[in-house]
């Protein structure tokens, strides 16, 4: 007679709990439960046996411990010769472990020291859910009353098979790990900074840093008020471009993109090098340095209304003259980047890449008649830095000093080299003798055609279009030098 079937079940909603244990019973399997689970089902007229049977023990601290115990666990975990003989030993082990959680979200509004707040952490349910979950090649794991039917379901028709409890328990650990983030979102309330807001004032929001502490979890705000979360995300932006710059760099950064970015002998050198691109937008925006900040910039920042000036460190005098800026935040950043994966939220799901590095100039293509200069091939080496952290379709003009204008977000690339142009000449700037680059390829010649028109002597770009002998011939036609850098560097 084969083995019957055994199941572990402890809920904290009983929605489903009748039609679970009901059916599993009908089919000949054998039902565990905790507590007042055991105690519903029993009531419904279906044989269980409690959890006690196996622990010896029905509850401690007044029924918080039920399910924390070593031959419980065994039962779970066990796999392979172990599971084997404890079937020989007549000792249970569970085909099916169906929880769930203590609602932590009853703690809404809650205090994040109220007494009340760590009834609702759930210990013993996912404890058991995970176990489970490791266990996926002899256990399903089944988290929350809304999975009841379709795991009934999978095993009524045989369908729960290895590809089955493989996906319930990735489903499992999504589960506690969000529940956890929940838990933690809420015990760290008063040691991370209170955002007022999200990007609007009608959307609430909260900021999370993760442990080890780095990054802005790690930063030192000297000055001002707490970031928010606009500024969050225009400082991340900022300062990623402001450490793959070379040492002595500059970056003014305004609703994600660059207004301009520069490098100079001097502090003071490079943020001229990187305003002279857009003298409008940068207020109310983001100077990022990857160097230090001395007196003489601070002098330049006069009149200029910034948000948030973020520098590795910063001279004395510096610092006391910037923070007789009352509203201005002061972030002395610390060493060292995050290397991790980069995640997005979208509808229903998160996304998740790798980072993208920052590809060099090292090992270029040259595809022009003419190769770059070598003043040329400086400036495209920063400029293919600068348009890496455009968003999409970029276009990025400038010298071996920085940027001089930069086209940002437009549909057409064509569109976005229009604005580049537009906004350089707003500034007065000659584009002779000039480079572009560009984070993705051109499709046609009429982006070659254009910057030549403006004078644009090189270009920078991934190549890798089906049209690119026509871009080359274009290229070629006006005198120019183009290299392809064999990687696109789009961002969305």
């Amino acid at each position: 007679m084969a083995e019957r079937r055994t199941a572990l079940i402890s809920a904290w909603n009983k929605s489903g709990l009748d039609e679970l244990a009901g059916l599993l019973s009908r089919m000949g399997w054998k039902i565990y439960a905790s507590g007042g689970t055991a105690e519903h089902i029993k009531r419904s007229g279906i044989d269980v046996i409690p959890t006690e049977d196996i622990t010896g023990i029905s509850s401690l601290l007044g029924g918080r411990v039920k399910t924390l115990h070593p031959e419980l666990h065994a039962a779970i975990l066990a796999e392979g010769e172990d599971r084997e003989a404890r079937i020989k030993e007549g000792k249970p082990v569970f085909d099916l472990v169906a929880v769930d959680f203590y609602p932590f979200e009853k703690t809404a509004g809650m205090e994040a020291d109220d007494p009340e707040l760590v009834g609702f952490i759930d210990i013993g349910g996912p404890t058991m859910a995970r176990g489970a979950a490791k266990n996926w090649r002899h256990v399903i794991s089944a988290v929350g009353y809304d999975v009841f039917p379709a795991v009934l379901e999978a095993i009524s028709t045989g369908g729960d098979d290895e590809d089955f409890r493989r996906m319930m328990a990735s489903r499992t650990f999504d589960i506690t790990s969000r529940y956890d983030l929940d838990i933690s979102l809420s015990l760290e309330r008063g040691y991370v900074p209170e955002l007022r807001y999200g990007e609007n004032p009608h959307q609430s929001a909260v900021v999370h840093f993760t442990w080890p502490k780095e990054g802005f979890g790690s930063a030192n705000i000297l000055g001002g008020k707490a970031l928010s979360y606009n500024n969050y995300l225009d400082a991340t932006a900022a300062w990623d471009l402001a450490v793959d710059m070379p040492e002595g760099s500059a970056v003014l950064m305004k609703h994600g993109n660059p207004c301009g970015a520069g490098t100079g002998n001097t502090p003071l050198e490079a943020f001229d090098n990187a305003f002279r691109a857009d003298t409008v937008s940068p207020y109310g925006g983001i100077l990022a340095l990857n160097c230090n900040v001395d007196i003489e910039l601070v002098a330049r920042l006069k009149g200029i209304f910034l948000e948030i000036v973020m520098a590795p460190s910063f001279d004395e005098d510096a610092l006391q003259r910037l923070q007789k800026r009352k509203k201005l935040r002061i972030l002395r950043m610390p060493d060292g980047g995050e290397g991790g994966r980069q995640v997005r939220s979208i509808r229903g799901g998160l996304l998740f890449q790798d980072p993208d590095p920052l590809s060099g100039l090292e090992e270029i293509n040259v595809v022009s008649m003419r190769s770059p200069s070598e003043r040329e091939l400086a400036a495209m080496d920063i400029l293919w830095r600068v348009c890496r952290s455009v968003k999409s379709n970029a276009i990025v003009i400038g010298d071996s000093m920085g940027t001089l204008g930069v086209g940002a977000g437009q549909m057409s690339r064509i569109e976005s080299l229009d604005l580049a142009i537009r906004r350089a000449k707003r500034e007065g700037h000659s584009l002779e003798g000039t480079v572009l680059a560009s984070d993705g390829f051109f499709p046609f010649r009429d982006g070659p055609d254009r910057a030549a028109e403006e004078g644009i002597s090189a270009i920078v770009q991934p190549g890798g279009s089906m049209r690119d002998q026509e871009v080359i011939d274009a290229v070629n036609h006006h005198g120019m030098a183009m290299v392809f850098t064999g990687t696109r560097h789009f961002r969305h």
